[in-house]
């Protein structure tokens, strides 16, 4: 816990997961309640979430060797960026569904590729400890910003899902520029 990049780890992964879980668990309720998208729609909308999560994290095993590991987070990472803006934004009839395809599409590689980067962030002696730190701040962030996004949609409406998962996105590419820039600074 004294090492800043043990730290930086466990905020990537605060991030990601809840960013991850914000989608699966609120996409439904947006949709529903504060969109007026039949329920039936929009469960086969938060079901493509789930649908594309799977073909991109199996796609994203598929191109892992072919492509470095940093352009392939940090690529997926911005795919999903444009994905939430895509779902705040809502220009179309059809923009929701393919934000949510999209997000889950891009996001699927990212929990693997920055768990499988873990040791180039921190060295390999201390692997072991950090990814431990980095899956506990993982469920926290599952947990927590979920739970927040609850008691600000009660206050301000459910339009605050797509706004909190522009801002966890941004979070976590800005977080994973400083994690490249000091494993390149350390190397």
């Amino acid at each position: 816990l004294s090492m800043g990049s043990a730290w930086l780890g466990g905020m990537l992964f605060f991030f990601y997961v809840g960013s991850e879980v914000l989608v699966g668990t609120w996409t439904f309720s947006l949709l529903t309640e504060a969109r007026g998208v039949p329920e039936a729609t929009a469960g086969l909308i938060t079901g493509s979430y789930w649908f594309t999560f799977t073909i991109g994290r199996i796609l994203g095993g598929l191109v892992a060797h072919r492509l470095s590991l940093q352009k392939l987070v940090g690529g997926c990472i911005i795919v999903a960026l444009l994905g939430a803006l895509l779902l705040l934004w809502d220009p179309f009839a059809y923009a929701s569904v393919l934000a949510v395809a999209l997000i889950g599409f891009a996001v699927a590689p990212i929990y693997p590729g920055l768990m499988s980067g873990t040791a180039q962030r921190v060295g390999l002696a201390h692997t072991e400890n950090v990814v431990g730190i980095q899956t506990a701040f993982g469920q926290l962030g599952g947990v927590g910003i979920v739970s927040l996004v609850g008691v600000m949609a009660r206050r301000w409406g459910l339009e605050v899902v797509p706004i909190v998962l522009c801002v966890t996105l941004t979070s976590l590419l800005i977080l994973y520029r400083m994690a490249l820039s000091g494993s390149r600074a350390g190397s």
